[in-house]
């Protein structure tokens, strides 16, 4: 019969417990570094996991949303280009639209304001106008009250 094989250990397996003898694995007569990374192996601390993710990531360079063409190297790109001679013309809409407007309502309320000028300037004729009958209109009441308070005058109402 065979001797009993001793449990062999596959490097980054942690051992199930701490009874358990761990046995390092020899290559070409050289023992595996206590500093050694094994892919698998579970970290000690949380500084080893954030170090391990971070050397992970792939380094990507920063891309600047201004400026992509000095991020790439070269011109603006044709949708680049589209996009600002569009915006070009939408402004240029959008800017004529805007003067056509604020052009026409200013001509309106000029032409309002000179019609307003206009009914004012009748509203105060037409005020004194009023004034002015109405001053009449007294001074005829009040010959009309003096003619019947004097009696020197015939009468000529029986006449009538």
């Amino acid at each position: 019969m065979a001797a009993p094989r001793p449990p062999r250990v596959v490097p980054g397996e942690a051992s199930e417990s701490d009874s358990e003898p761990e046995l390092l694995v020899e290559t070409a007569g050289e023992a595996l570094g206590a500093g050694l990374k094994v892919p698998g192996e579970a970290s000690e601390t949380d500084e080893e996991e954030e170090e391990e993710e971070e050397q992970q990531r792939p380094k990507t360079p920063p891309v600047l949303a201004e400026e992509p063409a000095a991020v790439w190297g070269g011109g603006p790109s044709l949708l680049q280009q589209r996009l600002r001679e569009g915006t070009g013309r939408l402004r240029g809409a959008v800017g004529s639209a805007l003067r056509q407007s604020y052009g026409s309502a200013a001509r309106s309320l000029g032409g309002l304001g000179g019609a307003l000028g206009r009914a004012q300037v009748t509203a105060a004729a037409a005020a004194h106008c009023l004034r002015l009958a109405r001053r009449d209109l007294r001074a005829v009441a009040d010959t009309i009250d003096i003619v019947t308070a004097c009696h020197l005058l015939p009468d000529i109402r029986g006449q009538l």
